[in-house]
C-alpha cells in the first residue's frame, strides 16, 4: 500500500513551475518572505505547501468506548484530480494568450470544457490556502460554533454537559475542536459538499473570463501564497489568479466569453502589492522584481 503524503502544495506544483526557473535539474523559484524581508532560491516542490492542510481525521470505534483516529486524504486525492484537469486547460489558455498578444487577434482555442475549468480554477484556489480561508473568517470564532451545536445535541438526547468555560479549558476538547476546525479546513478546500459544488455552479453559470497579458518587456506577475489576489477597493474590486508571469485571469459579465487586453505596468505593479499585501510569501522568476517589491512602501 502506498504511503499517504502529508506534503500539500497550497498553489498546486504545475501553477507554481509557470513561474519557474532552472538550476541543473529543479525547478525554481524565487521566494520572498514578507516577515524578514528575505528573498532565497527555493526549489518548486518546496513552496507554498503545509504538512497535512488538507489531511481529514475520524474517529473509528474500538469498541468499549474508545475511539482510533485514522488519517486520511480524500479532499487532498479531489484536489489532485481537479489539477490533472486544470493545468492542461490553464496551458492552453496561456498560450492563446500569448499568440494574441504576439500575433495579433485570434479566436480562442479553448473548448466548452477547458473555459468551466478556468472558471474554475480561479474559486478553486480562493478556497484552497489556509491564508484565503483566514481572509473569510474560516478560522474566527470556531469553537463557540461546535459548543453551540454540542449543546444543541445534547439537549436534543436530554444529556447534561459541563459549562462552557469547563469544556474550553479541558484540552480534549480544545484538541477534539482543532480536529474539527482541521476537517473544516479540507472539506472546504475540496468542495466536497453537494450545497458547496451548487452554488459554485450557481456562481459561475453567468461569468465569462477576462485575461490580462503583459507585454513582454513589461513587469511581470508574481504569485503570492495567499493564492488569489484582491485588487481594487469595494465596489470596484475584482479577483485575479496570475497563471504565468505575463498572464492573469479574472471573471467578466460575458457568459462563456474570454475578453483580453494588454495591461499596463500599473497594473501589474498594483497586482502585485495587493498579492504581497495578503500573502506570507511571494515568488517569482526574476529576483529583482521582489527586491523591487520590497522596497516599495507599505
Amino acid at each position: 500500500m502506498t504511503a499517504r503524503s502529508k506534503r500539500h502544495h497550497q498553489v498546486p506544483i504545475w501553477l507554481l513551475q509557470h513561474f519557474s526557473w532552472k538550476r541543473r535539474n529543479s525547478n525554481m523559484l524565487w521566494v520572498g518572505f514578507k516577515d524578514t524581508r528575505e528573498i532565497k532560491p527555493v526549489s518548486v516542490s518546496n513552496t507554498f505547501f503545509r504538512n497535512n492542510a488538507n489531511t481529514r481525521t475520524d474517529y473509528q470505534s474500538q469498541g468499549g468506548g474508545n475511539f482510533q483516529p485514522t488519517e486520511s486524504d480524500p479532499d487532498e486525492m479531489l484536489l489532485g484530480k481537479f489539477d490533472g484537469l486544470a493545468a492542461p486547460a490553464a496551458r492552453k489558455l496561456i498560450a492563446f494568450s500569448k499568440e494574441w498578444r504576439d500575433a495579433g487577434p485570434v479566436p480562442p482555442q479553448l473548448s466548452p470544457a477547458d473555459m468551466e475549468i478556468c472558471k474554475q480554477l480561479i474559486v478553486v484556489q480562493a478556497r484552497r490556502t489556509w491564508e484565503s480561508q483566514d481572509r473569510i473568517g474560516m478560522s474566527k470564532d470556531q469553537s463557540e460554533l461546535y459548543l453551540d451545536l454540542y449543546f444543541k445535541l445534547a439537549e436534543e438526547h436530554g444529556q447534561q454537559l459541563p459549562s462552557r468555560r469547563d469544556l474550553l479549558k479541558d484540552p480534549r476538547a480544545t484538541a477534539l475542536f482543532d480536529v474539527l476546525a482541521q476537517n473544516h479546513r479540507a472539506n472546504f478546500a475540496s468542495a466536497n459538499h453537494p450545497i458547496l459544488a451548487d452554488k459554485e455552479k450557481e456562481f459561475l453559470a453567468p461569468l465569462g473570463l477576462h485575461v490580462a497579458v503583459t507585454d513582454p518587456t513589461a513587469s511581470e506577475f508574481i504569485i503570492g501564497s495567499h493564492g488569489v489576489t484582491i485588487v481594487g477597493t469595494p465596489p470596484r474590486q475584482n479577483t485575479w489568479l496570475p497563471i504565468a508571469p505575463d498572464v492573469a485571469v479574472s471573471y467578466s459579465d460575458r457568459p462563456e466569453a474570454i475578453g483580453i487586453g494588454i495591461c499596463s505596468d500599473e497594473f501589474v505593479e498594483q497586482h502585485n502589492l495587493a498579492a504581497l499585501a495578503a500573502s506570507a510569501q511571494v515568488a517569482s522568476r526574476v529576483k529583482g522584481t521582489l527586491q523591487e517589491l520590497f522596497s516599495t512602501p507599505a
